[in-house]
């Protein structure tokens, strides 16, 4: 996870300006409250174009883990998917985590549906 270039959370006009081609944004609750902060996460171009159409959001639980919350825009909250990270680095590091539900629960681009499929609905 990133923050703005000054070293502040991303500003919330300007997320998309900041964001790059392999940046997925999530919505991050911070303790003790629950306020809301939007980031940006580099989870790299292919999984980024998987997660278009997802709500992911994370918190630090009181066992210092993070969870992380995923789910389709469409879908209601009920349907969120959890999995919880080590806050820190390695293969259960947070975005590590994000990264494997993304692939897991990510859309492919439209364009891969199509050049799948093109083929097939000529004949």
């Amino acid at each position: 996870m990133r923050t703005a270039n000054d070293g502040l959370p991303f500003d919330i006009d300007d997320l998309d300006e900041d964001a790059g081609p392999g940046d997925v944004e999530i919505i991050q609750f911070l303790r003790p409250n629950g306020r809301r902060r939007r980031m940006l996460v580099d989870v790299g171009e292919e999984l980024a174009a998987k997660a278009k159409g997802l709500i992911i959001s994370a918190e630090e639980l009181g066992t210092g883990k993070v969870s992380i919350f995923i789910r389709r825009k469409s879908d209601p909250e009920e349907a969120e998917h959890l999995d919880l990270a080590e806050n820190g680095p390695g293969k259960n590091s947070p975005t590590e985590v994000l990264k494997r539900m993304i692939e897991r629960y990510g859309t492919p681009p439209a364009e891969t549906l199509l050049e799948t499929r093109g083929d097939d609905e000529d004949e």
